[in-house]
Formats: structure tokens, C-alpha cells, sequence
């Protein structure tokens, strides 16, 4: 009898294991409950959960390595409300997808801080765009085309020397270029088009773009 509940103590032990140890760091799993509930907890999502679960077990758009969530991707899926306010803890994030879905709102300040591709196109955004983006220094394609930012881009590029990739087109945004885009000395692809900038585009001369587009703004020397 003895012998057979150690038997059955150590065949439980060996199905629960594995979860154990490949389960998701629990601050991942907090800041996606969070976000899944700040989304309105849409069926689209499968395998997501407004509390507990494992976010490395199933969840649609969700990539992990070992225990740390790495990739976001959860594209076109027709998804409304706002994306959460913990963001900030998916330290391990380096692929964050949310485009082409029905959010509105203005984006929260704390985004996944060491995010490489960050992509909120055609979501509906307005408002500023986040300031946070400033400390993102691992970014290399940043994507906020199609939304309705608006007011001056207060965006610090000093430190985003790795940016090759910048689409801020199809928005509201307004005021001169910063000055601290002559740090972005990886940058080949520019889009501006479609915005209110004015002033000139001379911070851009010495930048090794091969793709630049300011069409339909108000920089000096435009045409009508």
C-alpha cells in the first residue's frame, strides 16, 4: 500500500514538473492578463486569460523563450480597448505587434523598454506619442503610421543610435523635426508624408537614408 501511494506521489510530481519549470515568470503573465482584460478579454485571443495561465502554453501570438515572454504579435485581429498599463515588465519583449487592429486611445507611457520592432500602425492612436520611446535603445524598426498622433513629436532619438527603420506617416503630428535626429546614424528608411511639420528637414542631411518621403507636410520649400 505504502509503495503504492509513493508511486503515485512521484508520477504526479513528473506530469507537474514540467509546468513548473517552463511555465511563464509570472511578471510576464500579470502585465498579459492585464492587457488581455484592458482589450475587453476578446475570444479572438485563444488560450488568454484575465488571471493566471501560462502565457508560454498556447497563447495566440505569444512566443516565449524559456520562462520569458519574447514576442508579441497579435496583428489584424480586430481587437478594441487599450493595451494594459504594465507593459513595462515584459522586460524580454523584443518584438511587439499590435497593428492593423480598432484600439483608439492614447498609448500608455510604459511599453516594453527593450522592444527591437515596435509596430502600432493603424490602430486608431491619437493623442502624443509616447516620450517613453526615447529610452528604447535597442529599437530598430519603429512603426506609427496610419494612426492620429498629433502636437510635436517630443520623442529624445539621442540614444536610439540602432533605429534603421522610422514610419510616422499618415498622422497629425505638427512643429519642426527634432534635432535629435542627426543621432540616428543607422537610419536608412524615413517616412513622414502626410503630417503638418513645418520648418525645414536640414537635421536629416547627414543621415544615411536611402528611403526618404516628407511629401504633403509644411516644411520650407514645399510645394502646394
Amino acid at each position: 500500500m505504502m509503495m503504492e501511494r509513493w508511486r503515485l506521489l512521484i508520477i504526479s510530481i513528473l506530469v507537474l514538473l514540467p509546468g513548473l519549470i517552463n511555465g511563464a515568470d509570472p511578471s510576464d503573465a500579470a502585465a498579459l492578463n492585464i492587457m488581455f482584460s484592458s482589450m475587453n478579454s476578446p475570444s479572438q485571443l485563444t488560450g488568454w486569460t484575465s488571471s493566471g495561465g501560462d502565457p508560454c502554453n498556447g497563447w495566440k501570438g505569444v512566443t516565449c523563450s524559456g520562462s520569458r515572454v519574447t514576442q508579441i504579435k497579435i496583428s489584424g485581429l480586430g481587437l478594441t480597448g487599450s493595451i494594459g498599463y504594465q507593459l513595462a515588465s515584459l522586460t524580454a519583449v523584443t518584438d511587439f505587434d499590435i497593428s492593423n487592429n480598432n484600439f483608439g486611445g492614447t498609448v500608455p507611457y510604459n511599453l516594453p523598454p527593450n522592444v527591437q520592432n515596435l509596430n502600432f500602425a493603424n490602430c486608431n492612436f491619437n493623442g502624443a506619442v509616447p516620450y517613453s520611446i526615447s529610452t528604447m535603445t535597442s529599437l530598430k524598426h519603429l512603426d506609427l503610421s496610419h494612426n492620429q498622433f498629433n502636437g510635436q513629436l517630443n520623442v529624445d532619438f539621442t540614444q536610439l543610435s540602432s533605429l534603421n527603420t522610422v514610419d510616422l506617416s499618415d498622422n497629425s503630428l505638427t512643429g519642426n523635426l527634432p534635432a535629435s535626429f542627426s543621432s540616428l546614424t543607422s537610419l536608412n528608411s524615413l517616412s513622414l508624408q502626410n503630417n503638418q511639420f513645418t520648418g525645414t528637414i536640414d537635421v536629416l542631411a547627414d543621415l544615411p537614408l536611402q528611403n526618404l518621403n516628407v511629401a504633403n507636410n509644411h516644411f520650407t520649400g514645399d510645394r502646394k
